[in-house]
């Protein structure tokens, strides 16, 4: 079930925080799957958390802004425009394009996707 998966999700990025330590961008990249599973279930309040969490791992690993920062406001922004949080979204899409104009250019499927 989903609920089972989820909880092994969760299960595993407890070990993966044990092993590899919290501010790993492996935990980053777990925490965002999660929030994405997390969304798909309709669970929006604790998407945007693991979002978040991910974020300022990311943030701190790396602080010159980069791809995977930008995935994540995407992410993030989607999962407000689904609450109607409509300016909260948008504020979300814009940091996005603006780090994707500077670390990967404007002709890119990731930048005509928040433009989409």
């Amino acid at each position: 079930s989903a609920a089972e998966a989820m909880a092994m999700r969760e299960k595993a990025l407890g070990i993966h925080r044990r092993t590899l330590g919290s501010d790993s961008d492996e935990i980053a990249s777990s925490l965002v799957n999660l929030g994405a599973s997390y969304s798909d279930q309709g669970m929006l309040e604790e998407a945007l958390g693991k979002y978040e969490e991910g974020l300022g791992i990311v943030r701190r690993n790396h602080p010159e802004r980069n791809a995977t920062e930008a995935k994540i406001l995407v992410n993030m922004g989607r999962v407000y425009s689904r609450q109607e949080k409509h300016e909260d979204a948008l504020a979300m899409f814009n940091k996005a394009y603006r780090i994707y104009r500077k670390t990967i250019g404007l002709e890119t499927m990731e930048v005509a996707l928040v433009l989409g």
